[in-house]
Protein backbone atom coordinates (compact mmCIF):
# COMPACT_ATOMS: atom_id res chain seq x y z
CA UNK A 1 0.00 0.00 0.00
CA UNK A 2 2.63 2.45 1.20
CA UNK A 3 4.55 1.34 -2.19
CA UNK A 4 2.10 2.41 -4.63
CA UNK A 5 1.14 5.77 -2.28
CA UNK A 6 4.93 6.65 -3.04
CA UNK A 7 4.79 5.44 -6.65
CA UNK A 8 2.00 7.66 -7.36
CA UNK A 9 3.44 10.90 -5.48
CA UNK A 10 6.93 10.63 -7.32
CA UNK A 11 4.98 10.67 -10.64
CA UNK A 12 2.99 13.40 -9.21
CA UNK A 13 5.71 15.22 -8.22
CA UNK A 14 7.49 14.59 -11.60
CA UNK A 15 4.68 15.93 -13.44
CA UNK A 16 4.34 18.79 -11.57
CA UNK A 17 7.91 19.89 -12.10
CA UNK A 18 8.21 18.89 -15.56
CA UNK A 19 5.06 20.71 -15.97
CA UNK A 20 5.98 23.86 -14.81
CA UNK A 21 9.72 23.74 -15.63
CA UNK A 22 8.36 22.69 -19.23
CA UNK A 23 5.99 25.79 -19.57
CA UNK A 24 8.93 27.70 -18.52
CA UNK A 25 10.94 26.50 -21.38
CA UNK A 26 8.19 27.68 -24.01
CA UNK A 27 6.10 30.50 -23.25
CA UNK A 28 7.63 32.86 -25.84
CA UNK A 29 10.15 34.84 -25.22
CA UNK A 30 8.39 38.20 -26.71
CA UNK A 31 8.10 41.10 -24.15
CA UNK A 32 4.53 41.43 -22.97
CA UNK A 33 4.69 45.05 -24.51
CA UNK A 34 5.12 44.20 -28.17
CA UNK A 35 1.90 42.82 -29.16
CA UNK A 36 3.13 42.49 -32.99
CA UNK A 37 5.33 40.10 -31.88
CA UNK A 38 3.25 37.72 -29.46
CA UNK A 39 1.09 37.76 -32.25
CA UNK A 40 3.21 36.64 -34.51
CA UNK A 41 4.46 33.45 -31.94
CA UNK A 42 1.07 32.40 -31.51
CA UNK A 43 0.15 32.96 -35.44
CA UNK A 44 3.27 30.55 -36.61
CA UNK A 45 3.61 28.58 -33.53
CA UNK A 46 0.28 28.05 -32.02
CA UNK A 47 0.71 24.40 -30.30
CA UNK A 48 4.15 25.50 -29.15
CA UNK A 49 1.87 28.14 -26.85
CA UNK A 50 -0.98 25.60 -26.48
CA UNK A 51 1.28 22.64 -24.99
CA UNK A 52 2.89 25.24 -22.84
CA UNK A 53 -0.59 26.36 -21.34
CA UNK A 54 -1.24 22.69 -20.95
CA UNK A 55 2.19 22.06 -19.01
CA UNK A 56 1.34 24.54 -16.99
CA UNK A 57 -2.18 23.97 -16.12
CA UNK A 58 -0.92 20.03 -15.21
CA UNK A 59 2.08 21.77 -13.58
CA UNK A 60 0.21 24.03 -10.85
CA UNK A 61 -2.92 21.60 -10.43
CA UNK A 62 -0.28 18.91 -9.82
CA UNK A 63 1.11 21.26 -7.50
CA UNK A 64 -1.80 22.11 -5.42
CA UNK A 65 -2.39 18.76 -4.50
CA UNK A 66 1.33 19.29 -2.24
CA UNK A 67 -0.57 22.74 -1.03
CA UNK A 68 -3.64 20.58 0.40
CA UNK A 69 -1.40 17.81 1.88
CA UNK A 70 0.53 21.00 3.79
CA UNK A 71 -2.90 22.08 4.77
CA UNK A 72 -3.72 18.16 6.24
CA UNK A 73 -0.43 17.92 8.04
CA UNK A 74 -0.84 21.03 10.23
CA UNK A 75 -4.06 21.02 10.66
CA UNK A 76 -5.44 19.15 13.91
CA UNK A 77 -8.81 18.46 12.37
CA UNK A 78 -7.83 15.92 10.03
CA UNK A 79 -6.41 12.57 10.68
CA UNK A 80 -3.78 12.06 7.92
CA UNK A 81 -2.88 8.87 7.14
CA UNK A 82 1.00 8.56 6.20
CA UNK A 83 1.77 12.00 8.08
CA UNK A 84 5.83 11.41 7.76
CA UNK A 85 5.89 10.55 3.65
CA UNK A 86 3.05 13.72 3.04
CA UNK A 87 5.64 15.61 4.78
CA UNK A 88 8.59 14.63 2.87
CA UNK A 89 6.74 15.26 -0.32
CA UNK A 90 6.08 18.05 0.59
CA UNK A 91 10.15 19.20 1.26
CA UNK A 92 10.83 17.70 -1.95
CA UNK A 93 8.05 19.57 -3.63
CA UNK A 94 9.28 22.78 -2.13
CA UNK A 95 12.64 22.50 -3.40
CA UNK A 96 11.54 21.98 -5.98
CA UNK A 97 9.83 25.48 -6.14
CA UNK A 98 13.32 27.24 -5.36
CA UNK A 99 14.96 26.22 -8.76
CA UNK A 100 11.69 26.96 -10.53
CA UNK A 101 12.05 30.52 -9.16
CA UNK A 102 15.14 31.05 -9.54
CA UNK A 103 14.70 30.04 -13.23
CA UNK A 104 11.83 32.00 -14.17
CA UNK A 105 10.25 34.36 -10.88
CA UNK A 106 7.38 35.23 -12.95
CA UNK A 107 5.68 32.69 -14.40
CA UNK A 108 6.56 30.31 -11.13
CA UNK A 109 5.06 32.71 -8.86
CA UNK A 110 1.95 32.77 -10.52
CA UNK A 111 2.27 28.92 -10.35
CA UNK A 112 2.65 29.20 -7.24
CA UNK A 113 -0.36 31.24 -6.56
CA UNK A 114 -2.43 29.22 -8.87
CA UNK A 115 -1.37 26.25 -6.53
CA UNK A 116 -1.93 27.79 -3.47
CA UNK A 117 -5.47 28.93 -4.43
CA UNK A 118 -6.50 25.71 -6.14
CA UNK A 119 -5.35 23.62 -3.07
CA UNK A 120 -6.58 25.53 -0.14
CA UNK A 121 -10.16 25.52 -2.34
CA UNK A 122 -9.68 21.50 -2.61
CA UNK A 123 -9.23 21.06 1.31
CA UNK A 124 -11.64 23.50 1.91
CA UNK A 125 -14.10 21.23 -0.71
CA UNK A 126 -13.31 18.10 1.02
CA UNK A 127 -14.21 19.39 4.69
CA UNK A 128 -17.85 20.04 3.60
CA UNK A 129 -18.35 16.42 2.18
Amino acid sequence: MLALWVYKRVWLLLAAYGGILGSLTMFPNSPIWSLSSFIGEVIFSPFKLLLAVFLFVVGFLAYSLFVRDIIRIWNPDYKVSLRTPRLLFVIMASLSWFHLLITNWRVALFALVLASWYGIMDVKFESYR
